[in-house]
Order: structure tokens, then C-alpha cells, then sequence
């Protein structure tokens, strides 16, 4: 086949802007390759380059300039990978099978350095969000025997973990134990592990001494938002336990669906998910018609906003299933108990 002048330079051109497109495309994904971390006062450093994390320091570079910070007020780090993002998305989206398959096709890979504490911390995560306790344990008790002489930074987060899957298994002691084991890793560890002692005690239904410690870290002055925010929706758990429905559905308003300057600014995560699952439990547990609707309008919001969220999820279908019994409507009471079975 032959080509015209004008067809060959024409082809030459298209190849040349099809070249310039793969080295910019190129230049601009590696150029936007970099970490991130999240300070505990909420503050998010995009861009950076993290040299070193430790529990006690983690070091990186802004810009020109190499920083160091405290470890204790660094609340989350992430390195580029191409490895573990995909385990990272998967969680964070609620998605913990899928995380753990990603996790199982790693393990094969090698992974060395920071990337294998990362992802062996990750399992435990995975594990103990998914609802397997005693699997995220054994992941998280291994993650600590590998990792504590480097001192890496996921360390009181693994311990943190035990903590969590030791009230999951019903092992107060045990769990206690653990929160008390954070106390060297700085001040806003001590925070969460009083955090962690006020759940093992809501659990033990100990509502006063639970409301007690919640009220502590809500009230602290130098607790980061993100703590302050789980302190309060832990306590209003309590307030909602104790059957107190319209001091709680002040509470969660205030804290959360007010519209405030400062509930706006706060990222609640799964705190917000839990405050609107709350309130609908609050408005289901008032007499009337009328506030059974109003269950049914928040509980409905909770499924749909937080499916993510696989315990929201459950429990809001399984309390709305309830309210349309209440409200005589069967098939929508079949259908969501459907849903809260895992049948949808």
C-alpha cells in the first residue's frame, strides 16, 4: 500500500501527537503521584513525600522543605501504592470481601518494607470491620510481633484493633488490657483508649460509667474533631439505650442535622451514618403514628445514604422491617426483613 505525501505527513503528525499525549499523560500521572497525611486536628497534607513513619515521628517532604511531626498527632498516612490501593478503596468502601480477595492475591507478591506492614495491618482492619473478631486478632497480634521492634507507624493502631476485637468477642479484660498498653504512644492514643474503655463498658451494659468516659473525651479540650465526634455519638448510644428518645433526638440534631458552622465543618464518616440510623431507632421507640413515620423517613436514609456501612445497613433494614409491621404493611415489612438477611 502507498501513501500520498500529504497522507504520510499526515499519518507522521498523528503519530506524533499521539506520542506527545502517552509522555504527557505520563509525566502528568507520575507528577501527581504522591502521599497523603491527615493530621489528628483534621487538617489533610496532599502532595507530600513520606521518608519515614514511625509511631513516635513520621517524616516527609513539602515541597523543598522536610518536615518531621509527632507521631501521636499524625491520624492516618497514606503511600502511594499501586499494591495496596486497591485493599485501601475496598475498605473504605465497606467492601471487606473484596479487600480480604486483594489481600489474599498480595500475599503471594513479596511485599516487602512498609508495603508488607501496611498490608498485614490492612488484613486485621478488614477482618475486624467485616465482623470476624477472632480472625482480625490473630492478623492484628501478628502485625505487632513483626512490627514492633521497627517501630512502625501502624503499631498503636494494631493494638488499638486488638482492643476493638477483644469487646467484639466479648472479652472485657482482655480488651482493657490492651487500651491500657497504648498509653506510651502520646496523649491522643490515651484519648482512644479511654474511647475504647467507654465502648467495652456500653457493651457490658455499664451505661453510667460508659456515659462518664464518653463525656470525658467529648469534653476534652485537646481532643482532635474526629475523636470529639465519636465520643458524642457513643454517648448518645447510651442516651438511646436508657430509652431517653427525645434527649437523644436533641442531642444527634444538635450534633449532627442542626446545619451549624460546626457540624458543617466536621467529616462524620461512619458517626453520621450511626446519628441517622439513631434517629430513626429514637422516633421508632415514641408513641404515634406519626413518629413511626418519622422512623421510617430516617431509617430509609440510613439504608440508602450508608450501604457502605454494613452494620448501619443491616440494622436499619431490620428496624424498618419492624416499623411497617407497625404501620400494617406487610409486603414492605417481607421486603426489608429480606434486605436485613442479606437477601436484596
Amino acid at each position: 500500500m502507498s501513501y500520498s505525501n500529504r497522507e504520510t505527513e499526515a499519518l507522521r503528525a498523528g503519530a506524533l501527537v499521539a506520542l506527545l499525549v502517552v509522555v504527557l499523560s505520563g509525566f502528568f500521572t507520575s507528577s501527581l503521584k504522591a502521599d497523603v497525611i491527615v493530621q489528628s486536628n483534621g487538617k489533610r497534607l496532599d502532595g507530600v513525600t513520606v521518608l519515614s513513619a514511625k509511631w513516635d515521628q513520621v517524616l516527609f517532604k513539602q515541597g523543598n522543605n522536610t518536615v518531621k511531626l509527632l507521631g501521636d498527632k499524625v491520624a492516618s498516612i497514606q503511600r502511594e501504592s499501586a499494591y495496596l490501593q486497591p485493599v485501601r478503596s475496598a475498605i473504605s468502601g465497606g467492601n471487606y470481601q473484596k479487600a480480604l480477595s486483594s489481600i489474599s492475591k498480595l500475599d503471594g507478591r513479596g511485599l516487602k518494607g512498609w508495603q508488607a506492614a501496611e498490608l498485614q495491618y490492612l488484613k486485621g482492619k478488614a477482618l475486624l470491620e467485616g465482623g470476624n473478631a477472632d480472625k482480625a486478632d490473630d492478623a492484628f497480634k501478628e502485625f505487632i510481633r513483626a512490627n514492633q521492634e521497627s517501630k512502625d507507624y501502624w503499631l498503636p493502631h494494631a493494638i488499638y484493633g486488638r482492643g476493638q476485637a477483644s469487646i467484639s468477642l466479648g472479652r472485657g479484660k482482655s480488651a482493657q488490657e490492651h487500651f491500657k498498653g497504648l498509653s506510651p504512644y502520646g496523649p491522643t492514643w490515651v484519648l482512644r483508649a479511654k474511647l475504647g474503655e467507654a465502648r467495652g463498658l456500653f457493651i457490658a451494659k455499664r451505661y453510667v460509667e460508659a456515659r462518664t468516659k464518653f463525656n470525658e473525651v467529648a469534653n476534652d479540650r485537646k481532643a482532635p474533631p474526629s475523636l470529639k465526634v465519636d465520643a458524642v455519638i457513643g454517648r448518645i448510644d447510651v442516651i438511646v439505650s436508657q430509652k431517653q428518645f427525645d434527649k437523644a433526638i436533641s442531642d444527634l440534631d444538635k450534633n449532627f442535622f442542626s446545619g451549624s458552622t460546626v457540624a458543617q465543618s466536621l467529616n462524620y464518616g461512619k458517626s453520621r451514618a450511626r446519628a441517622t440510623y439513631l434517629m430513626g431507632v429514637c422516633y421508632k421507640g415514641l408513641t404515634g403514628k406519626g413518629n413511626l413515620e418519622k422512623a421510617e423517613i430516617w431509617l430509609l436514609k440510613a439504608a440508602v445514604l450508608y450501604r457502605h456501612h454494613k452494620d448501619v445497613y443491616r440494622n436499619s433494614c431490620t428496624e424498618l422491617a419492624d416499623v411497617y409491621k407497625q404501620l400494617g404493611r406487610a409486603d414492605r415489612a417481607t421486603e426489608w426483613g429480606k434486605r436485613a438477611g442479606g437477601k436484596s
